[in-house]
């Protein structure tokens, strides 16, 4: 008697079920063909026609030495958008950061007096 393994879960007469892996010898005859054509099962009877080929081991990268490595590619800077504000010799710490003039080119950490 012909094995099909079920390579995707089906409902097949009468009100059965195979999930995927399942090895069935009741599938209906007029079935096998077009399930076999679509994929949907396989037959375990016959060797398989998949070839099984051995990985191989991933080969180590040579070691490449800082002199010859790549050149990086220059930093470039961003410029920093402030805001145009006057500097305040009185300015006090509104938000507790330790810095007064928060985000403005005047910033500077808070002068204990």
């Amino acid at each position: 008697m012909a094995q099909y393994r079920v390579l995707t879960g089906i409902d097949y007469p009468p009100n059965k079920r195979a999930e995927a892996g399942d090895v069935v010898t009741d599938l209906p005859p007029q079935s096998v063909k077009w399930l076999l054509e679509s994929g949907v099962i396989e037959d375990t009877s016959k060797p398989s026609k998949k070839v099984v080929t051995p990985k191989e081991e991933p080969k180590a990268e040579p070691v490449v030495e800082a002199e010859s490595a790549v050149e990086a590619e220059p930093v470039v800077e961003a410029k920093i958008k402030t805001k145009e504000v006057a500097f305040d010799p009185d300015a006090k710490d509104g938000d507790g950061d330790g810095f007064v003039q928060d985000g403005t080119p005047h910033q500077r950490p808070v002068e204990e007096k």
